[in-house]
């Protein structure tokens, strides 16, 4: 099984992630140790403060900057954490923010939201007018979705994908929100995982087996399976 990191800040220098190029290179370096070789960077694209040709102009002077150093076994898209604004509406093309050349945009929102009326209007506004498949990351952030699971469920009927980070299957995760989100991986309420890393004290990459092996042993083998093979899915699409 190939094994995927869909969501992480190890582009240096451009956010609140990796700040220097061996920094990144040793946060690829500890997910190649445990056989991850599918990586993609998303880092943080704030809508209310920049444009989408302003952000995508010194991001991708970042990767060019970042791509010779990439070891040659390791796969790399370039997307973006897109937080979602009334000013995203404001620019008519979003290619280059979606993973690679896939319509999938990973798209964070403020984590008191309710989703109400007006953010589902927006996420259809990306799924119909940009024709473009959203992935909410790290769902467990949200207070209101955990507390009401099946508004997970409308927004993947509505066809929204959902990711959750590593940090919350390893031992120091709070006990209780280990098991909910364990249950909700059983639920088939959880698509994709990802490291969300930045550097070795926030949100470390180091855990990726432990989460991995989390998930296997209280979900089994196939739910960590049909994560990866979304992942996989978003890679195909993205070259």
């Amino acid at each position: 099984m190939q094994l995927f990191d869909v969501h992480s800040h190890i582009l240096p220098a451009f956010d609140d992630g990796a700040k220097t190029i061996e920094d990144s290179l040793d946060l690829i370096a500890c997910l190649k140790k445990q056989g991850i070789r599918n990586i993609c960077l998303t880092p943080h694209f704030y809508t209310h403060e920049q444009s989408v040709e302003d952000f995508l102009e010194s991001r991708n002077a970042a990767f060019a900057a970042f791509e010779p150093h990439i070891p040659s076994d390791i796969r790399i898209i370039l997307g973006a954490e897109v937080y979602v604004t009334d000013y995203l509406f404001n620019s008519d093309s979003w290619q280059g923010i979606s993973y690679g050349k896939s319509p999938y945009i990973l798209t964070e929102f403020p984590y008191n939201s309710t989703f109400s009326d007006r953010t589902l209007r927006q996420i259809e506004i990306v799924m119909g007018n940009h024709r473009m498949i959203p992935i909410l990351p790290h769902v467990e952030r949200y207070e209101n979705l955990m507390d009401n699971p099946r508004k997970i469920d409308e927004l993947r009927e509505m066809g929204m994908l959902i990711q959750t980070n590593i940090s919350n299957y390893t031992a120091k995760a709070p006990f209780f929100r280990r098991r909910k989100m364990l249950k909700m991986i059983s639920r088939g309420q959880i698509d994709l995982l990802g490291s969300d890393a930045h550097s070795f004290r926030h949100n470390t990459p180091e855990v990726f087996t432990e989460a991995m092996n989390t998930i296997s042993a209280k979900c089994g083998d196939e739910a960590l399976a049909d994560m990866m093979d979304y992942a996989a899915d978003i890679f195909s699409e993205a070259f």
